[in-house]
């Protein structure tokens, strides 16, 4: 254990930058993100490997608890499609040492009517969508399934989500299927809110969310073009990381670098990554079939 922690230290220590002119940087804040764990106690399904979530997960989490991280986001899709699974995640979960955020993805809500309204409760969590702030950087957590075809909906919320996949079929576009999902009005007003006063007040911004902007077309989000357009006239917004496509990807867009992390349930590898946030770069240090990336920001 001690030859990996300090294989470990030396990688931060890599990505740590040094002082300039004898001005001291501000401390770098470190994150973990694993996405699409995806458990289920079923047979594989082409490259989905249910049954080896579990001992993925306890490998994220080993190595994770062996790094100085301040917070550890999962991007959502903890289970596939069963209620039951979450007994078997959810006591991993609170084994991580830093402080664990929870994105919500279409399939955590793939579960029996009954279970589904209280599912938020379940998981510990306050709300659907909030902000973590650390250091001089806000992590604005997205609901993806405010419009959801599995996630309770209001009437209101039916009418918005049908309304919006209207559109999308009327201009041929096709990220309007079932296991996506939207931002509804009320949620984009609260991001707006949120951007502002991190503006105002001078932090960098990385939004969070299950579901993608741009990629392939049938995974994004409804209305994911609406919500780039709000976050790319804030400056302060540097990066857009997601899971749900399970093959990852990585574009740039007006300066915000859009990160698609890699599906744990994927194959018989494993993939997760830490990440390490400065004042110019985003170092993402990948795990598994996760790509390393260095990303300057504006």
């Amino acid at each position: 254990m001690l030859a990996a922690f300090l294989t470990n230290a030396q990688i931060w220590a890599q990505v740590i930058e040094p002082e300039k002119n004898n001005i001291k940087e501000p401390r770098p804040v470190r994150i973990g993100i694993f996405t699409d764990c995806q458990y289920c106690n079923c047979q594989p399904d082409g490259k989905r490997q249910y049954k080896l979530s579990l001992a993925k997960l306890d490998s994220c989490i080993e190595m994770f608890n062996s790094l100085p991280l301040d917070e550890v986001f999962d991007l959502g899709d903890m289970i596939d499609h069963d209620n039951g699974s979450y007994d078997s995640i959810l006591p991993r979960l609170k084994r991580f040492v830093a402080p664990l955020n929870l994105v919500l993805g279409n399939h955590d809500y793939m579960i029996k009517k009954k279970y589904k309204e209280g599912l938020i409760s379940h998981l510990g969590m306050i709300d659907g969508y909030y902000t973590v702030h650390k250091g001089s950087w806000s992590f604005i957590i997205l609901n993806g399934d405010d419009m959801s075809f599995f996630a309770p909906q209001s009437n209101e919320q039916k009418a918005e989500r049908n309304d919006e996949i209207g559109d999308l079929y009327m201009n041929l576009r096709f990220n309007g299927m079932p296991w996506n999902g939207g931002i509804g009005k009320k949620q984009m007003k609260w991001l707006e809110e949120q951007l502002e006063t991190a503006r105002q007040e001078g932090q960098k911004v990385i939004i969070l969310c299950h579901f993608p902007l741009f990629g392939k077309e049938d995974h994004l989000l409804f209305n994911g073009r609406e919500v780039f357009t709000l976050i790319s006239g804030y400056l302060c917004v540097k990066a857009y990381f997601n899971g749900h496509y399970h093959a990852g990807g990585y574009e740039e867009r007006e300066g915000v670098h859009l990160v698609n992390f890699k599906g744990m349930v994927d194959t018989e590898r494993n993939t997760f990554a830490a990440v390490t946030l400065t004042s110019d770069s985003i170092i993402i240090k990948g795990y598994g079939r996760e790509t390393d990336r260095k990303l300057k920001i504006r």
